[in-house]
């Protein structure tokens, strides 16, 4: 497809991606949505970056301020919580007129998700931090990727350390929107050395230990690390 051609048409184009993937495409895939969402010019995350070595941008596109986070509390389809980024697969890379050919991906091209078995903010935080660097920092993740952090995930007492990049087997790999495709990205919290088992092993075989123990695709801060 081309998306619109005038200036104006193509603003309400790319609003309405946006509402799609939030508030049709969200719900099918996570359950009842808050409303709340917590932005990246709320969160001082953009200029942190922004001001490290690693920023790859002048300055802070205006865009980007409305990206954020939402929230998904416990369903009995999925009885715990999920936090979802909502804006890299924005078609901030495509301009007015631009052909879009089958199979391009919107914008970055994936949303980051992390699943947890109660309420926290850490995954607000970590994922509007993974967001920020992104976009300044110009570097994506990809499915297969490991990000470990600077001390532990939630900043307090916990073993995990990092997270790993993985395909939820419970939901499909990617959606459509009309600007692109959107893949998954499910992040799974995990320590120093199940991020090394998987670098030498593979993180099939992670995940396997992972789900036999029961934990699988939810991050469970207070968990001991797995058999290896």
């Amino acid at each position: 497809m081309k998306a619109p051609e005038t200036e104006a048409d193509f603003l309400q184009w790319y609003e309405d991606c946006w509402a799609d993937r939030d508030e049709v495409e969200y719900p099918k895939l996570f359950g009842a949505i808050s409303e709340e969402v917590y932005t990246l010019e709320q969160s001082g995350a953009l200029e942190a970056w922004l001001e490290s070595d690693l920023a790859e941008v002048k300055e802070l596109d205006p865009n980007w301020g409305g990206m954020g986070v939402r929230v998904a509390p416990p369903s009995p389809e999925y009885p715990y919580w999920t936090y979802v980024t909502s804006g890299l697969s924005n078609p901030f890379t495509v301009v007015p007129g631009q052909e879009i050919e089958p199979g391009t991906p919107s914008g970055i091209g994936y949303e980051m998700v992390i699943h947890t078995s109660e309420e926290a903010q850490w995954p607000v935080l970590r994922l509007l931090d993974m967001m920020a660097y992104n976009l300044v920092c110009m570097r994506a993740f990809a499915m297969g990727h490991r990000y470990p952090v600077e001390g532990t995930l939630t900043g307090g007492e916990t073993k995990l350390n990092g997270f790993v990049f993985v395909m939820d087997p419970s939901r499909p790999s990617h959606f459509q929107l009309e600007s692109g495709q959107v893949q998954l990205l499910t992040l799974v919290g995990v320590t120093k050395n199940e991020m090394a088992f998987s670098r030498s092993n593979g993180m099939d075989r992670l995940m396997a230990k992972l789900v036999a123990a029961g934990s699988g695709y939810i991050t469970y801060p207070d968990r001991e690390q797995v058999q290896l």
